[in-house]
């Protein structure tokens, strides 16, 4: 049975929680994507089908938008409203995004309180939360058990071909819609690839669909974190 969730403050960044008493139990770091909040992937944690003990954290990003809605760094938005009008996704390989060093200071702030074995923990986000759960992957001072890329893209390739390989073996799971209008399937094609030849073991889940969770993603989800 999962628990209630509740709200805790980890580091100096507010989070959703879903709490697990047993000390075998994974856990589960999900970042958020731009314009969502720490509610928005939360209900994950009761419709993903682990058949495990899972402790889940849904970590709230720094930056408030305008709107309410909060982001890890800040975007163009101008420059996506026109990729999804022209059909020719942006592309965010090529540096590092401003903001992004600062959100990976708080989330390394928040891994610390939360203490425990890297043995033990998943890194997991959704689109601009997936970068940033990669990123961490990528620089943390131990690996995790694995990393959740959903309607993720590559950011900053000069660092990723570096430290890449030095996380030969992790586990990945990544998916990623067919006709994603924001972030393209071909970067998703691409990060796969990058990923499989850094000796990283997953390979990608392409669905019919755009940006998005669908349902059978989040069944297999569920089969890979039980085999986790």
């Amino acid at each position: 049975m999962i628990a209630q969730p509740h709200l805790v403050r980890l580091g100096k960044l507010d989070a959703v929680e879903f709490a697990c008493a047993d000390a075998n139990a994974l856990t589960v770091v999900c970042m958020h994507g731009y314009g969502a909040d720490m509610r928005d992937l939360a209900p994950l944690a009761l419709d993903i089908p682990a058949g495990r003990p899972l402790r889940w954290i849904f970590p709230n990003a720094p930056e408030v938008l305008e709107w309410g809605g909060r982001a890890w760094f800040p975007i163009d938005v101008a420059a996506f409203e026109e990729a999804q009008r022209t059909g020719v996704p942006r592309d965010l390989s090529d540096s590092e995004p401003g903001g992004l060093a600062e959100s990976r200071r708080l989330l390394q702030g928040l891994l610390a309180q939360l203490g425990g074995d890297w043995g033990k923990l998943v890194l997991m986000g959704f689109s601009q939360g997936a970068m940033l759960a990669l990123d961490l992957a990528l620089r943390a001072s131990k690996p995790p058990a694995g990393v959740i890329i959903l309607s993720g893209a590559p950011v900053d390739l000069g660092s990723f071909k570096v430290l890449a390989p030095k996380r030969k073996g992790l586990r990945f799971f990544q998916s990623h819609g067919s006709v994603d209008p924001i972030l393209g399937f071909q970067q998703a094609l691409a990060l796969e690839k990058g990923l499989q030849e850094a000796g990283w073991v997953g390979s990608l889940r392409r669905f019919e669909g755009g940006h998005g969770v669908p349902p059978e993603v989040v069944g297999e989800l569920g089969a890979w974190l039980k085999a986790l």
